[in-house]
């Protein structure tokens, strides 16, 4: 039997960084791509099966840590990871204290690393 791959829902609003995970993640996981958070949150309403959403913190119109709380509350099911520079830690460290947020790491992220901390929360969700 073939082990699933995780599905990951990544949502950025720049469309180079969505290549650039596509081309790292390939074959570890089932992406799909948002490029800003009303896409993205269009996405999980039309299929809401992601085992992981992976946003960015600086979008325009709301940041990542308002669109990984808007996903908590509408899909509590999904790990909920955020990407962000360095100096983006204020509201992050609350929503990761609220439980909105799982992982919070730092950009640029090493594609192992970030293979590495899907596995961990895959293994965590028990999935």
């Amino acid at each position: 039997m073939t082990e699933r791959l995780p599905r990951v829902l990544a949502v950025d609003d720049e469309p180079n960084i969505l290549r650039a995970l596509n081309r790292s993640l390939y074959g570890a996981v089932e992406l799909v791509t948002a490029v800003g958070p009303e896409e993205g949150l269009r996405t999980l309403e039309s299929d809401p099966a992601f085992d992981i959403v992976l946003s960015d913190m600086r979008m325009p119109g709301m940041d990542g840590v308002a669109f990984l709380q808007c996903v908590a509350q509408r899909w509590p099911g999904t790990v909920r990871i955020l990407l962000t520079g360095m100096g983006d830690t204020g509201s992050s460290d609350a929503a990761r204290a609220s439980g909105a947020i799982h992982r919070v790491l730092a950009k640029p992220c090493p594609a192992d690393e970030l293979k590495l901390v899907i596995t961990e929360a895959m293994r965590r969700a028990g999935a």
